[in-house]
């Protein structure tokens, strides 16, 4: 019987034992474990499997003292069951070892029972069989490895075992499928079991003349056939030679087995023939041509092989030989030579060969008297070739192995020196300078570097590698060699503190930290406090923990060096005190931290927030509980960090508050314990047990609650995403439920207790209906990642189904939604189809598919969504059919297709029903339907794009252009229309109608594409091998594949054939792992040669196969070469595309925004290894281009169309440190030929190509050689050569520059070489293009240039720029090419050297060129000054700003060209951030020229137009000159000012117009502030109101950018009205600058009526009752909605935001005559359109009858703006009521008091609260002291 029919009939058994008395309480508790197994059994998925079984493990541990009391006979159905199990497990080892466990239990005391029926079982297995099948070796081999008695009997029993082994081999030898596949691999692990298992047993079959031996001799001669080729299964002939190995270590005599192996190897080299192996005899016939056999059978010995045979002596092979080095150690090395494609296991080899040395080492001391690694050796040279060569391997894998070798040959080596008395061990010092030659980022120097510390001292290392410290922070800057630095680090530091710690005198941990700061401390403070966010990052990630682990001394220095006001110093702060917390758990929180903590917590920087943040939430104990100063500034910090940008941001905010959430879980779990176990002692203490419980379960409820009222559509996408986010966070921590698939955060076994003593509090519904709504609303968003995600809130978390009512107007709103032309509604509907699907049980599907009551199909809910959905589909299309035009507008079928993709693919329940009999013909009709109907639909959309409508339509072979499509799409309008095709009437714009009959076409083609590769990805693995018909048979699997082959090659809309690729790729991999040969045979037969470059492309681009096609670059690499060369562009874009896909995986991704920056790529040694043939491949193509160039023909070149690309991919290769044998230097000659081609941009390409094809160590002799091949003056050199020579040679210094790999005398030598060549920057050379190159040469080499020289060639550029002055007549009459390039490079080389050497004199003469030059110098000097990133000298940038401000009037007047005076004026801006105090001293002399500055200025934006960028610049001017004149600040020039800063900050202005006024406001609205504060002036105050009004608008701005510049000025603002002190102005976050915003109009401008006013406006002005109405009219959907003009505001926050700020201006209305009289005039103005919204409001969600219109309108982000607004308005409304009631005043337009209004308030908001349209959040950003008496805002 199986395992089921035993644990059936062992229930029964043991429920009727059960009757007994004494027996009842083992039988109920051996009926729960037996249960349990059921469990087990039954699953289907893994991870629930282990627990169920682990849980029968405790429950037969617990009741197996009471097993002894039962007989045999009433034990043994147990045992029957318990093994039957065991049987069924046995590919898996972690459950069958459990059960043995099981099985151990039950044998104590009953061991002959339970060996009994073991025996029996291991009996069945080989009675009367001769070849077992692949389980049952599986069985055997298992039951070896684990099982003791299993073990026992096949040791009584191995005689017949090993006769049907050796059967079985032969047999599966014989079978071409058998040996193949697993058959073979079993039947060699069971040998390889035996072997390992019974070495005794075995011993005198193999080493005995006495035994007989013909069988283990066939088992030999099999295994031997095996290693040598005769399967391809390469795991098999791995495993085939540790059987072999393993049956060499049965030999008693180490002499015997070590000659075995010598004849092993034997085999390998001199071929078939005879093989004594001991006194067996073996005849081999076969050896592969594959080269794996010597691999696999030194792999194998070097695996297992004992020692003792290994240091054998051999004296056969050689005097003093043993088997390691002279017999493996050939084998190792011909291993690691040759180029096959098994490179992994080449490396392990190698590693494993001297990991087995140094095992051997004093064994092969007896044997060997000289020293193997001497310096000269053979040996020694091999293994250090062998590891530096393969250092920087791209084989996945390889590195491990390297770094393996490399250790132990260090090791090996310090051991042999130690033997042989070797204290100067050469070998260390070679291997350091070997080393610090390679360029920083090559990551294979770092382990190198690690591993050989400690033998030569951490003092040598520093001493000789200066450059350590720098280059390790250049790590940091770089993702991939963060880790590698890391360990640099901290391997210096351990070395460091043992050193010192065992050093003469005993040092404390201040002295300790004091030696560390030496050497560490300025490095480390550098990064911590970088610019660069990602060094600063992996400052704190990677340094700063293992620095303050080490040293934790060092933490008061290192706070000491942060203690700084400015954003880097804040960041570093908070990333030191984070990393202590981390590790002594304890945060000092005095009062100067916690104001510091809170600067950095509304820092405006994300990354200052996120460590501030982590720093509340981290914790080294999951159970530490948070402080109530922790929980305050969580609940102040997060409702204004809901709506970041950054995606990064989201994630990291939530697995913060994660970390917050488990340990105030854990802590109030902790606290609930000992709540239960010791109340008595809690009460004696007099402690409040239940305060942390109270804490928790209080922050998790406001965080519920907060997370839940930011889910409606009011808010904008940023904000939802985090909302739900934190809200799964919530969901994951806090409920108790189970999640199969995660590994992970599964929920504590008390959970319960916890849940229930919150939900007793009244917290913690999660489920509540209100959540759920808010998570509906969210399903109809129009993004994919917040309908995603609730969705997958929804059907993890929440209860199984969704209540009646509510699933049906769902199903109701989702039927509508797919159905929508517009894509992101449809794909809704779609998503909430699936949901639906998951949601629902049977009474749910009755009312929902009433037609279908009686059906069977109800039984599974899958099914019959997917038959519905088949039949809407299907009515689409018929109505489609007959017209597109309105099918298109109101029933599209993309919709209807993404909704079945969902349900089938995506519900994991359809797969489990597909399989089940009693649906699988169903299944196969609605799936053959679906694919025969998907065809249909993309045959007649293809032909509709080519009027060719019908299925049976003739259609052309080729794609039709988009003209085509156009026109036939016309004509199908106007026959729709009963109109003619009118002809000459083109238009630019499409109408709607073609919009939506494109739309419909290409998304419907689309979503074929991904639906049919989706049903074959998923659904043909379900299909059976054998028995009744695959639910997809090979002629639907052929339809499909035909639909994919018309779309790929009819269809030109890129977004289809991307999708369509998707599927298709989808579907190829599905079809190409499938057994049956007939379905492997479908996706060669499809493609044309364009699709299918397509088609790689997206293969490689992908992450399922991209790493498994790496073995196949080389020929894709050839194949696009050759279609760079076709005479069809689609080839050559197509060829482009898989160029860019394909090194993109063989270099890896990006890890910088410069393509060619040298931190990019792999080396060319590490390339060219790992694709040998391709270096050939590229390397022809080269020798083909410079054959084919030369001299033009008739004015043509002759091109070589795959040039760019190899150049390209070598240049994207990174240099290395080899000499010239490098296997990359074969590429230099052809490079340098290349520096003649006549095409400049081959040139440029070949320059950057050279880099990394030179090794670093060669770059001095190769620039000394290509400065010499410069032409003298009068030389014969074409232009071309000489340009691209100079190409070169400034690519090479400029990476030398950069990595400072050129010693100082190798640089003398070659600027000596190029001042040779002063004549290239002369007039002489009469090409621009070279004196430009040479200058930028000599630019690279200023620091090695003689005096002399240097003084020549300033007044050769100095002449030519002076010839250039106005007045000056040029040198040539004729315009010349590159001269205007020439001009900029010898101005950007004045200006460097100015700012470089900052002599009077040079910074004179820039400035006088500023004043006098040309209009192309000085925009060359306007230019550098904007994009120079080096330093400037003081002098140089204070004589530059002066000179500007002077020449401001001059350059306006003049008015030369808008793209001068924008670079003019960006200039002044960019120079005087800072001014210094000179400039405001001149600025006072130019008070009245200022002004007409100001003036012309504001004349020229208000009436010129003169373009976005100049308007730019010159506000930010007029700001600037407001800022350095405070008496320019008169009130005309103001409000002309604010004028055009209102006009510029509307949300309909472009975003410079809106950067422009944000930057403005910047540099002067915060003056402009503070002026209006002190002067007191009306006018000023309204401006200064106006300024803060527009800094309101744009901190609600959608580019960020804008925000950015304006939280700025809302933390001026805030520093100046006296909110920050004094002496410093922190930046802050802009939810926080606008809060800020409203306290200081509220408390500094509340009596200016602008306040009220402009508060008000930012109310939304919608109408509810015209938006319902609109909202029932149901009328036909447009398919593009009426973009917003800013996505990121969002007015219903901002108006929840509003009320306690308005609400507080009301009540100072008494105060203020103007206030009180604008409120009245606002009463009467809106209060009747409140009153009439507000009862509509309550009438609409009054009634039951349209549900569907009210879920509708849970998704629409206008109604819950407008309904929002209401109730604020409504609010105020009643506030003012309230205040002319006590004032006696009275309010005839409202018919109502104050009191009525506010009990309507409420009966509404309860109303809109039941439909999910009115959050009870109110919110408070803890830093206003009134807070809404209204529930709803």
């Amino acid at each position: 019987m199986g395992a089921a029919q035993e644990a059936q009939a062992c229930l029964a058994f043991y429920r009727g034992l059960g009757r007994r008395e004494p027996l009842r309480g083992l039988c109920r508790a051996l009926l729960a474990f037996l249960q349990k197994l059921q469990q087990f059994a039954g699953g289907s998925v893994k991870r629930c499997k282990d627990k169920n079984l682990e849980e029968a493990l405790l429950l037969f541990q617990e009741l197996s003292k009471g097993i002894w009391e039962l007989d045999d006979a009433d034990l043994l159905p147990l045992v029957r069951c318990v093994l039957a199990f065991q049987m069924e497990t046995t590919s898996s080892s972690s459950s069958f070892h459990k059960l043995e466990q099981i099985v151990t239990k039950l044998s104590e005391g009953k061991e002959s029972l339970v060996a009994e029926e073991v025996n029996k079982l291991m009996s069945s297995l080989t009675e009367y069989k001769q070849v077992l099948s692949p389980g049952e070796l599986q069985t055997v081999c298992m039951f070896i490895e684990e099982s003791s008695l299993g073990r026992h009997h096949w040791r009584l029993g191995l005689a017949p075992l090993l006769l049907r082994v050796a059967a079985t081999l032969n047999w599966v030898l014989q079978d071409p499928t058998a040996r193949s596949g697993e058959w073979s691999y079993v039947t060699v692990k069971t040998c390889l079991q035996l072997f390992q298992a019974m070495p005794k047993e075995v011993s005198p079959l193999v080493w005995s003349e006495a035994e007989n031996s013909e069988i283990l001799q066939s088992i030999l001669g099999s295994l031997l056939q095996v290693i040598m080729g005769q399967t391809a299964n390469k795991d098999a002939r791995l495993l085939a030679s540790t059987a072999v190995s393993m049956l060499v270590n049965t030999a008693a005599e180490p002499e015997r087995g070590a000659r075995a192996v010598l004849t092993l190897f034997q085999l390998v080299d001199q071929g078939p023939g005879e093989l004594r192996f001991g006194e067996l005899k073996v005849e081999t016939s076969v050896l592969s041509s594959d080269g794996l056999a010597r691999l696999v059978l030194t792999r194998g010995l070097l695996t297992c092989c004992k020692k003792e045979i290994l240091s054998c002596r051999l004296d056969s092979v050689a005097p003093q030989a043993c088997l390691l080095l002279d017999v493996l150690f050939p084998a190792v090395w011909a291993v690691s030579e040759e180029q096959k494609d098994y490179h992994y296991y080449r490396f392990q080899v190698f590693s494993l060969w001297l990991q087995r040395v140094l095992q051997c080492l004093p064994e092969i001391r007896k044997v060997k008297e000289s020293r193997m690694l001497a310096e000269n050796s053979e040996l020694l040279h091999r293994l250090c070739q062998f590891i530096w060569n393969n250092a920087e391997s791209p084989v996945e894998g390889a590195s491990e192995f390297i770094h393996s070798s490399f250790q132990h040959l260090l090791e090996i080596y310090r051991l042999e020196c130690h033997r042989f008395e070797d204290l100067e061990r050469p070998l260390y010092e070679q291997f350091l300078r070997r080393i610090i030659t390679m360029p920083w980022q090559v990551k294979a120097r770092y382990f190198p570097l690690c591993a050989i510390l400690p033998y030569v001292g951490t003092e040598k290392v520093l001493d000789t590698y200066k450059d350590l410290p720098q280059h390790l922070l250049n790590c940091l800057s770089t993702n991939h060699l963060c880790p590698a630095a890391s360990d640099v680090y901290k391997t210096i530091l351990q070395q460091q503190r043992k050193q010192w710690i065992e050093g003469e005198e005993p040092a404390t941990e201040e002295e300790l930290a004091q030696k560390w700061a030496l050497h560490w401390l300025p490095t480390l403070v550098s990064a911590l406090t970088s610019p660069i966010s990602f060094l600063q990052s992996n400052a704190s990630n990677y340094l700063l923990v293992w620095t303050l682990r080490l040293f934790p001394a060092s933490y008061a220095l290192l706070a000491e060096s942060c203690s700084g006001g400015d954003s880097a110093h804040l960041r570093a702060w908070v990333t030191l005190l984070n990393s202590r917390k981390i590790i002594t758990g304890a945060l000092p929180l005095d009062g100067e931290t916690l104001e510091r903590l809170c600067c950095c917590l509304h820092s405006r920087e994300d990354n200052i927030r996120l460590a501030a943040l982590g720093l509340l939430c981290c914790s080294p104990r999951t159970n530490q509980a948070l402080s109530e100063v922790e929980v305050r500034l969580l609940k102040e910090f997060l409702p204004l960090n809901l709506n970041c940008d950054s995606s990064s941001f989201r994630q990291l905010l939530q697995a913060a508050v994660r970390k917050a959430l488990v340990r105030l879980r854990d802590s109030a779990l902790s606290q609930l314990r000992s709540k239960t176990q010791s109340k008595a002692t809690e009460r004696s203490a007099g402690a409040d047990p239940e305060g942390a419980l109270a804490q928790a379960v209080d922050f998790v409820e406001w965080l519920l609650q907060l997370s839940i009222s930011f889910l409606s559509p009011g808010s904008n996408y940023q904000r939802k995403k985090t909302a739900l986010l934190l809200l799964a966070a919530v969901l994951e921590t806090c409920t108790d439920t189970w999640s199969p698939a995660r590994k992970k955060g599964q929920p504590p076994q008390n959970m319960a207790a916890l849940l229930s003593w919150a939900r007793q509090k009244g917290c913690w519904d999660f489920f509540s209906r209100s959540n759920l709504l808010a998570l509906l609303s969210c399903l109809q968003d129009s993004t994919n990642e917040v309908r995603e995600l609730a969705s997958e809130l929804l059907i993890r978390y929440f209860p199984p189904a969704f209540p009646e009512p509510i699933a049906v107007a769902l199903f109701e709103r989702a039927r509508e939604a797919v159905s929508s032309p517009r894509v992101q509604e449809a794909e809704a509907g779609a998503v909430l189809m699936k949901t639906i699907l998951q949601k629902s049980d049977g009474s749910t599907l009755k009312r929902l598919f009433p037609e279908g009551k009686a059906a069977p199909t109800l039984q599974h809910r899958g099914l019959c969504f997917a038959q519905y959905l088949l039949r809407m589909l299907q009515a689409h299309y018929a109505m489609a059919c007959q017209d597109l035009l309105q099918a298109a507008s109101t029933n599209s079928m993309h919709g209807v297709m993404a909704a079945l993709r969902r349900c089938l693919l995506e519900v994991p329940e359809g797969a489990v029903s597909m399989l089940k009999g009693e649906h699988v013909q169903s299944w196969q009709e609605l799936l053959s339907h679906l694919v025969t109907l998907l065809g249909d639909i993309s045959t007649f959309l293809l032909g509709v794009l080519q009027s060719r409508q019908g299925p049976n339509a003739n259609q052309p072979a080729a794609a039709p252009s988009f003209a085509d499509m156009v026109n036939a799409i016309g004509s199908l309008i106007m026959l729709g229309k009963g109109l003619e095709q009118q002809d000459g009437e083109d238009s630019i714009l499409l109408s709607e109608e073609h919009n939506l009959i494109l739309t419909c076409c290409w998304v419907s083609v689309k979503e074929i594409g991904l639906l049919l590769g989706g049903l074959v990805e998923k659904i043909l693995p379900l299909a059976p091998l054998a028995g009744p018909e695959p639910l997809l048979p090979l002629t639907v699997v052929k339809m499909a594949a035909r639909v994919f082959q018309e779309v790929l090659l009819k269809c030109r809309h890129w977004g289809a054939v991307e999708g369509c690729s998707m599927g298709f790729t989808k579907f190829c991999t599905a079809l190409l792992n499938h057994p049956h040969a007939e379905l492997q045979a479908v996706p060669r037969t499809m493609l044309a040669q364009v699709s299918a470059l397509h088609v790689l492309q997206t293969l490689v681009r992908g992450s399922g196969l991209g790493t498994a096609l790496l073995q196949y670059v080389t020929p894709m690499m050839a194949l696009l070469l050759k279609a760079l060369g076709s005479s069809s562009w689609a080839m050559r874009n197509a060829a482009i595309q898989l160029f860019s896909a394909l090194t993109a995986r063989v270099l890896g991704p990006k890890r910088s925004r410069d393509d060619s920056c040298a931190q990019d790529g792999v080396s060319p040694q590490a390339f060219f290894s790992r694709y040998p043939q391709l270096r050939e491949i590229l390397l022809g193509e080269l020798h083909s281009a410079l054959e084919t160039a030369g001299e033009p023909e008739g004015g043509r070149f002759h091109l070589c169309p795959s040039l760019h690309a190899i150049l390209t991919l070598l240049a994207k290769l990174q240099p290395r440190a080899d000499g010239l044998s490098s296997v990359s230097t074969c590429f230099l000659e052809p490079l340098l030929q290349l520096a003649g081609n006549p095409i400049y941009a081959v040139r440029v390409m070949a320059a950057k190509a050279l880099v990394p094809v030179v090794p670093t160590a060669e770059y001095g002799k190769i620039l000394l050689r290509l400065a010499g091949d410069l032409a003298k003056r009068g030389g014969v050199l074409s232009h071309n050569t000489l340009h691209g020579r100079l190409l070169q040679i400034r690519a090479l210094l400029a990476y030398t520059a950069d990595t400072n790999c050129l010693s100082p005398d190798a640089m003398r030598s070659v600027a000596h070489q190029m001042e040779g060549q002063f004549w290239l920057v002369t007039p002489a050379q009469q090409c621009p293009l070279i004196r430009s190159a040479y200058l930028q040469v000599i630019s690279l080499l200023a620091g090695s240039c003689t005096q002399g020289f240097a003084k020549r060639f300033r007044e050769v550029v100095s002449s030519e720029l002076d010839s250039l002055g106005p007045g000056q007549k040029a040198r040539s009459s004729e315009l010349q090419v590159g001269s205007a390039v020439f001009h900029q490079v010898i101005t950007h080389f004045l200006c460097k050297e100015a700012a470089s050497l900052a002599g009077p004199e040079r910074v004179g003469a820039v400035c006088l060129l500023l004043q006098g030059a040309e209009v192309d110098i000085q925009s060359a000097i306007l230019t550098w000054v904007i994009e120079g990133e080096e330093e400037r000298s003081k002098d140089l940038e204070e004589s530059l700003q002066l000179t500007l401000l002077e020449n401001l009037k001059s350059v306006l007047q003049g008015r030369r060209d808008k793209e001068f005076l924008k670079l003019y004026l960006e200039a002044l801006v960019h120079l005087c951030r800072n001014p210094p105090s000179q400039a405001q001293d001149v600025f006072h002399k130019l008070l009245a020229p200022a002004a007409a500055c100001v003036d012309v200025l504001l004349s020229m934006v208000e009436t010129e137009s003169p373009g976005p960028d100049l308007l730019f610049q010159a506000l930010s001017v007029i700001s600037l000159l407001f800022v350095l004149g405070s008496k320019l600040r008169d009130c005309p020039l103001l409000e002309r000012w604010c004028v055009m800063l209102e006009r510029c900050s509307r949300s309909i202005s472009s975003e410079v117009l809106r950067l422009a006024a944000a930057r403005s406001l910047k540099l002067a609205g915060a003056d402009v502030v503070q002026s209006a504060l002190e002067a007191s002036c009306p006018s000023l105050l309204s401006v200064a109101v106006r300024v803060m009004d527009m800094g309101i608008y744009l901190l609600q701005d959608e580019d960020p950018e804008v925000r950015r510049e304006a939280s700025v000025f809302a933390s001026l603002v805030q520093h100046v009205s006296g909110a920050q002190p004094q002496d410093s102005c922190v930046f802050i976050q802009g939810n926080r600058g606008l809060v800020c915003l409203l306290r200081v109009l509220l408390e500094k401008f509340w009596g200016c009526q602008e306040t009220f006013e402009f508060l008000l406006r930012h109310l939304p002005t919608l109408d509810l009752s015209n938006i319902l109405t609109e909202l029932e009219a149901n009328k036909p959907v447009s398919l593009y909605k009426e973009d917003e003009p800013n996505v990121f505001a969002e007015p219903a926050v901002l108006s929840r935001l509003l009320l306690p700020f308005l609400l507080q201006l009301l009540d100072r209305v008494p105060a203020s005559t103007r206030l009180c009289e604008f409120t009245q005039r606002w009463l009467k103005a809106t209060g009747p359109s409140i009153l009439h919204n507000l009862q509509h409001c309550k009438h609409w969600w009054s009634r039951e009858a349209i549900a569907p219109l009210h879920m509708k309108a849970l998704g629409c982000a206008k109604v819950h703006a407008a309904v929002t607004a209401l109730l604020v308005k409504a609010t105020l409304l009643a506030h003012v009521l309230n205040g002319l009631e006590r004032t006696h005043i009275s309010a005839s337009e409202i018919h109502c008091t104050s009191q009525e209004l506010r009990r309507e308030l409420v009966l509404v908001q309860d109303l809109l609260a039941q439909h999910g349209m009115a959050p009870t959040f109110s919110l408070d950003y803890g830093i206003t002291s009134t807070r809404s008496s209204v529930r709803a805002v």
